[in-house]
């Protein structure tokens, strides 16, 4: 890190760049070689953010969305070449801001309604849909030897919940999926020009599909989110859009199942990569809520937020100016000595793991929080009912995708290898299932919150 100071007084680092091949390989040995005890706010050049790492800091800015908005939590890093953008206008991709880039009072006026999806009432019923959609999926798997748990389990699991929460047939899932993973690249990453075209294309199609969704469901209304979101319009048009209710959907198609299979992912690498921590799961299952806690704060599958300053204000010392974009690299702050004990280590026992900040916190603190939580919960609950002796296949080299705000491991090959190799056998029924997990971070009430879609 250079010690060039700003006109404002900050320190520049000229080498950061959160979407360089290192970077992306394993940013916490790049978070390791920076001085952020000494220097918890610095600015990257290459992506013109000022980058936030402390603990206390982040969590100041979710505190107070007045001086920090969220109007740039989804802009793109790399600028929309003329053919992408002509493309995205084209197709009613409009460069209107969604439920997580607005600010009060217009974000309210959206979450109150979409917080009917994630009501404790609606996740405690989808427990039992959880449950046998993972045995369902693990049951795919069969006797294989070796499998790729993402695409087994960590990917479908949470989409399919969400595409069924929202009431999109489940024959279309798998074309849901696909444009889904388009869509990160294209706000979080750094497409080439050609790629953005391609990108673009995709997009569109993605959300034609999600307003023609809305429209069948007014003619047709089900038991799902989708319907119930029609039915507010239905009583004050002006209070709820049809245009409005895409966008919620077209948000929470993605963000609701993206983050999810991060989650999982990583939380099972963690687990895996000291067979000790997965004997330790195995025998008492108890743990698990707090193994998803841990992984969050360890190893978090959404591990920047960003925002943008209203008015001037000083952060780690330094003085930062109205207009100034901040990369809050949650990721740091989860690792942040002064916050956690022993921060570096993976601890099962952790007891302030869940004070961590991957979810945010006050305006627009998660609301999906507890149902990915539940869904990995009885994810790595399943696991290790059927595999004790599941381990990581041995020098498998991860990948993750190039953007900053998702992350999770593209590949994670396991191989469950016979218990009784290791440990006696686990009676099919020892483990309690997995509750939903309380609320946590309650600095507002429950309405009051949003996910970060």
């Amino acid at each position: 890190m250079t010690t060039t100071a700003t006109a404002h007084g900050c320190p520049v680092d000229d080498s950061f760049d959160p979407l360089a091949p290192a970077f992306l390989a394993d940013p916490y040995a790049v978070m390791s070689a920076l001085p952020l005890t000494g220097t918890p706010v610095f600015f990257a050049p290459s992506i013109g953010y000022y980058v936030i790492t402390s603990y206390a800091d982040i969590e100041a800015v979710f505190r107070d969305p007045a001086t920090y908005s969220a109007a740039v939590a989804q802009a793109p890093l790399a600028p929309l070449v003329a053919e992408a953008q002509r493309i995205l206008l084209a197709g009613g991709h409009k460069p209107a801001p969604t439920m997580v880039s607005l600010d009060e009072p217009e974000h309210g006026r959206l979450r109150k309604p979409a917080a009917r999806a994630f009501s404790m009432k609606r996740v405690t019923a989808l427990v039992p849909t959880i449950e046998a959609t993972t045995k369902r999926l693990l049951d795919q798997v069969g006797d294989a030897t070796e499998f790729d748990l993402v695409a087994a389990l960590a990917f479908p699991l949470p989409a399919n919940i969400v595409f069924s929460l929202m009431g999109v047939p489940e024959r279309d899932f798998a074309q849901l999926k696909y444009w889904c993973g388009y869509r990160a690249a294209l706000s979080w990453g750094r497409p080439a020009p050609e790629d953005q075209v391609e990108i673009a294309t995709t997009i569109t199609a993605y959300r034609s599909y999600i307003r023609d969704l809305v429209d069948i469901k007014a003619n047709e209304p089900g038991d799902d989110l989708t319907s119930d979101l029609i039915a507010i319009h239905d009583e004050d048009p002006e209070r709820l859009t049809l245009d409005e209710i895409s966008s919620i959907l077209f948000s929470l198609s993605f963000a609701g199942h993206e983050t999810t299979t991060g989650l999982i992912g990583n939380t099972v690498r963690r687990l895996l990569e000291d067979p000790a921590r997965w004997a330790d799961i195995v025998r008492q299952p108890g743990l698990i809520p707090g193994a998803v806690e841990e992984s969050l704060r360890y190893d978090p599958s959404v591990p920047v937020w960003r925002r943008v300053t209203t008015r001037p204000v000083t952060l780690g010392g330094v003085p930062i100016p109205a207009g100034a974009k901040l990369f809050l690299w949650l990721a740091a702050a989860g690792r942040d000595a002064t916050a956690f004990d022993r921060p570096d280590e993976f601890d099962l026992h952790r007891a302030e793991a869940g004070r961590h900040l991957a979810f945010g916190q006050g305006l627009h603190y998660c609301l999906g929080a507890n149902l990915g939580k539940l869904e990995a919960q009885i994810a790595v609950a399943e696991l290790a009912r059927r595999h004790p002796g599941l381990r990581l296949v041995p020098d498998q080299k991860f990948t993750f995708h190039p953007n900053i705000s998702f992350r999770g491991p593209q590949v994670l090959a396991v191989s469950p290898i016979s218990p009784h190799l290791i440990m006696p056998p686990v009676p099919p029924d020892s483990a309690p299932p997995p509750q939903p997990p309380p609320e946590t971070h309650r600095t507002l009430p429950p309405h009051d919150r949003a996910d970060p879609m």
